[in-house]
């Protein structure tokens, strides 16, 4: 009999690991709708989604387009429509959980809508539209069509912040000021390249920190290296720092454990027509900067090229960390836009004692078309997330019932140890928090870089805490010999993992 061996994975905090060989046992190859940041040495799944609906339906609401989903001080939650005409059309929720969107009888604007910026302000929300006009609804009362008019044509724009007693927001490479009075200021800040754009604005202490990167359209090519401005808020001669954030198209930076946070779009996605700058295919890098130089914590590496637009400008600042929409092909990932994976990600950690993390922390698989498989807009009221995804207008939600369809998933690193060495996988046991009665956990391997996971047990027994298997249990074949070793955990039903362990047998040795 040849050497055993045994591993047991109880830790998954660590996320998503930068090398799918990296021998530590609490990251993994990838995870997706599973919180791994609540609860260090527990996998539990997120709810399901459920499609949104107007007074009317479902349909109707699709033709609102509904984008930046924003919950108000009020309590309420609105987004950015627009009506047949193309016209800004601001929808309101009353109970963000459940229930319909509305649409206010005054709040519909009079030139074409421009995506990017919706924010509250001085008992407003606010809007560009047209080509310069900058418009807000007093809530629940009227429009101003035109608050003021911006001094060039809106090509791109982005999330405003609130900073000081003021708002600013961005457009092209310049930023504007509304004061508490509703006094607006143009172009406010020192100058800003003219060959660049503004992605994103975080406030970081004393600071707007201002996100830009490359070419003066949404559709730029992302070429060159991003920078990120530090103002103060008031000065028109200097900046305070000019920040290097790399190579590639920084597209959203958020201010998490008073560090900001850049994601780079770094030649992952391109332009149609245009040729990929990566070799082979690009990455998304994330950066984490408190002053100096900033930090690549994390950079995932993609396998294929991915149709621009598809990683976001939105994000969400909340628990510790910043959340973004992203599609990005790795692993078994193929050509078929359909297997890269898309949702919203999340980089940070539960607190000062853990490591940062990034994960795929909630997925639209079960909802999303297949054929238009996007994300289009996000945002968050509490912990429920709210999506406008596959470029129809539909609209869902965090589930308000306790349902758990979406399938949530763990690959582990490659196990085994040494690769020249042939081993016989004897057994596998998945721990659970105690089944429920609709939970539901797949376990799978793939051995040597196959293409495709086998499966290897089904568990529905309620109120499993553990399950084992030393043979396929469908059919009763052997489990396989390997020299490399992935395993995969699914669950459905809301059920929790707790651990993941293996042990092998070593049936031969090297030639030396």
């Amino acid at each position: 009999m040849g050497l055993i061996k045994e591993q047991k994975i109880n830790k998954f905090d660590g996320g998503l690991s930068d090398d799918i060989r990296e021998p530590r046992s609490n990251v993994c190859a990838n995870v997706k709708h599973f919180d791994v940041f609540s609860n260090p040495y527990r996998l539990t799944p997120y709810r399901s989604m459920e499609a949104e609906s107007s007074t009317v339906s479902v349909a109707d609401l699709k033709t609102y387009d509904l984008l930046h989903f924003l919950l108000a001080r009020s309590g309420k939650m609105y987004a950015l429509g627009k009506d047949g005409s193309g016209f800004p059309q601001i929808l309101q929720k009353t109970d963000p959980t459940t229930g319909n969107w509305s649409l206010p009888s005054t709040s519909t604007g009079n030139a074409a809508r421009i995506k990017g910026f919706f924010i509250e302000w001085a008992s407003a929300l606010w809007f560009l539209q047209g080509t310069t006009s900058l418009g807000k609804w007093a809530i629940d009362s009227t429009v101003t069509n035109a608050v003021a008019t911006l001094g060039t044509a809106v090509t791109t724009t982005c999330q405003g912040v609130v900073f000081g007693n003021n708002m600013f927001g961005a457009y092209n490479n310049k930023l504007f000021k509304v004061s508490a009075a509703g006094a607006v200021t143009d172009d406010v800040t020192p100058a800003l390249p003219s060959d660049m754009r503004i992605t994103s604005l975080e406030v970081w202490g004393n600071y707007i920190m201002i996100g830009m990167a490359y070419g003066t359209s949404a559709t730029a090519s992302p070429t060159g290296r991003s920078k990120m401005y530090q103002w103060d808020g008031s000065s028109t001669t200097a900046f305070n720092d000019i920040i290097d954030m790399g190579e590639g198209a920084l597209m959203a930076i958020g201010n998490i454990e008073g560090m900001i946070c850049g994601v780079s779009n770094k030649y992952l996605e391109t332009p149609s027509g245009l040729t990929s700058l990566a070799v082979g295919a690009g990455s998304m890098v994330i950066r984490l900067w408190g002053g100096g130089i900033p930090r690549v914590m994390k950079e995932l590496v993609g396998n294929q090229v991915v149709t621009l637009g598809r990683m976001l400008q939105e994000k969400v600042i909340k628990n510790n960390k910043m959340y973004f929409v992203a599609s990005v092909p790795f692993n078994q990932s193929t050509s078929t836009e359909s297997t890269y994976h898309l949702g919203i990600w999340a980089f940070g950690r539960k607190n000062q004692n853990s490591n940062f993390a990034l994960t795929l922390d909630y997925i639209v698989d079960a909802v999303v078309d297949t054929s238009n498989f996007k994300i289009v807009s996000f945002g968050a009221a509490g912990n429920y997330w709210f999506v406008n995804i596959s470029d129809d207008g539909s609209i869902h939600k965090t589930d308000d019932g306790t349902n758990f369809t979406e399938t949530s998933i763990y690959e582990t690193q490659i196990l085994g140890g040494d690769p020249s060495i042939q081993k016989k996988l004897l057994g596998v046991t998945c721990d659970m928090v105690a089944l429920p009665t609709a939970g539901q956990v797949v376990m799978k391997y793939r051995v040597n870089n196959e293409t495709s996971y086998t499966t290897i047990f089904t568990d529905t027994t309620d109120n499993d805490i553990t399950h084992s298997a030393v043979n396929i249990e469908s059919s009763g074949a052997t489990l396989p010999q390997f020299r490399e070793l992935q395993l995969r955990v699914e669950s459905t039903g809301n059920a929790e993992i707790t651990g993941i362990s293996l042990k092998w047998e070593e049936i031969d040795s090297k030639l030396y």
